[in-house]
């Protein structure tokens, strides 16, 4: 995979250099795209070491902790590989913890997409708690209204081009938890559209795949399929195959309808 091998020789040069900053911003994404590639079954929080990738450990943990951009940058990582694998808990729990940072207000990229998939992974964990804690679940929609407040301004103020997508899927979520369905089947449909206009073929497919949730969950299994297919062709195309494997399960059931 390019992009892996690309990430191993930046993080060997960090290491020649000694730029262990740089190494530590790194790491985090290095074990979610050796899973997202299937190089690795294990959630990134469980790899031990990554010996294979420039021929010794190296434990991120140690420097992060003295820079909370750092800490923004694991969290993330956390965050997003929980809700890609659709991993409630992890996701509940990496969501506590980037928030708990967030506060400190960074820019950079980290802190843009760090918005888009807190706010995704709030508006699921609203969805799931909803039945079970009011509080709770009110709790969570108001911070995923936040993360796509924070969106649609930078969608406005800073590029329609990069943060459009993001916020027609942030809003799609939030009027899935309203139970506008027919609201948020459109905005569905809308950041399927402008991901692929725009070229962010990993966005494409997330779309595609909550689009099959949201199918599903509302008890229309026969539109959820087209969502899921086209989330494994998007997936396979982004490099992401152990991801598009999970997938499989979704496609099998719709095949023996």
């Amino acid at each position: 995979n390019a992009v892996v091998d690309s990430m191993k020789d930046t993080m060997k040069e960090s290491k020649y250099h000694k730029n262990f900053v740089v190494l530590t911003f790194m790491m985090p994404m290095f074990r979610v795209a050796l899973r997202l590639i299937g190089q690795s079954d294990a959630p990134a929080s469980q790899q031990d070491n990554l010996t294979n990738a420039f021929g010794e450990t190296f434990n991120e943990g140690n420097n992060a902790g003295k820079y909370a951009s750092l800490l923004h940058t694991m969290y993330f990582a956390k965050l997003s590989e929980a809700l890609i694998f659709r991993e409630l808990n992890e996701a509940e729990d990496a969501a506590e913890e980037y928030f708990s940072v967030d506060r400190f207000g960074f820019l950079s990229p980290v802190m843009f997409f760090g918005k888009f998939y807190s706010g995704l992974v709030s508006f699921w964990v609203a969805r799931e708690t909803d039945d079970n804690d009011r509080k709770e679940s009110k709790k969570w929609i108001k911070r995923g209204v936040e993360c796509k407040d924070k969106i649609e301004k930078l969608s406005v103020s800073a590029s329609t081009w990069n943060f459009e997508n993001k916020l027609y899927l942030l809003q799609a979520e939030e009027q899935f938890c309203s139970r506008n369905f027919e609201r948020a089947e459109t905005l569905y449909d809308a950041a399927i559209l402008s991901s692929k206009m725009h070229k962010f073929v990993n966005e494409e497919a997330l779309a595609n795949e909550l689009a099959g949730h949201f199918y599903l969950e509302t008890g229309r299994r026969n539109r959820s399929g087209h969502y899921f297919s086209q989330a494994f062709e998007k997936y396979n195309e982004w490099g992401a195959v152990a991801k598009a494997t999970t997938l499989t399960q979704y496609l099998d059931e719709e095949s023996e309808r």
